[in-house]
């Protein structure tokens, strides 16, 4: 599955500087970097995290992901799995993100259901926000925990992100602008 670039008219402002996404990449690395051994796994909410749709996300979000069991969180439109740095953290209510140059991918399940996500990586974390959808959604996902395919816990969300939160917006590449 090829990954597209993102430009779109979701947000009439401009993208943001590389400089500014890297340092929100920066931030998430930092946070799952920090997460306690064991107990409540301190995540920051977004901004939007009190949207009723982030309650259904966070109430519907599966017990166990990748292999690894819920855990408390301390923050509303949150979830995670696992421990320490082993842990993947969801978070509803980020800001959705504009038109970027940021590989963006549309992951189908087997049923069919096709979620757009913008995929960023560093420092081994690997951060997939919803693209076209409000509020939206980020999961982080240390390469520890999935090597081979981090994409498997967007892929396991994509159902419950796809039947909650309508798409108003897609992936575009290249050849889709005139």
């Amino acid at each position: 599955m090829p990954l597209r670039s993102c430009p779109s008219t979701l947000h009439a402002r401009p993208c943001r500087p590389r400089r500014a996404r890297l340092l929100a990449a920066s931030a998430v690395v930092a946070l799952l970097g920090g997460l306690a051994a064991c107990g409540t796994v301190t995540v920051p909410a977004g901004p939007a995290a009190s949207d009723p749709l982030c309650a259904e996300i966070v109430l519907g979000a599966p017990r166990e992901m990748l292999g690894l069991e819920r855990s408390e969180t301390s923050s509303q439109g949150t979830v995670a799995w696992g421990s320490g740095e082993d842990t993947v953290v969801l978070r509803c209510g980020v800001e959705p993100p504009g038109p970027t140059t940021d590989a963006c991918t549309r992951l189908e399940d087997p049923s069919g259901v096709q979620v757009d996500w913008i995929v960023r990586e560093q420092d081994g974390i690997v951060l997939l926000t919803t693209y076209g959808r409000v509020p939206a959604v980020d999961i982080s996902v240390p390469r520890s925990v999935a090597p081979d395919q981090p994409s498997a816990a967007a892929l396991d969300m994509g159902r419950l992100v796809d039947a909650t939160i309508p798409a108003i917006d897609h992936c575009v590449g290249a050849g889709d602008v005139s």
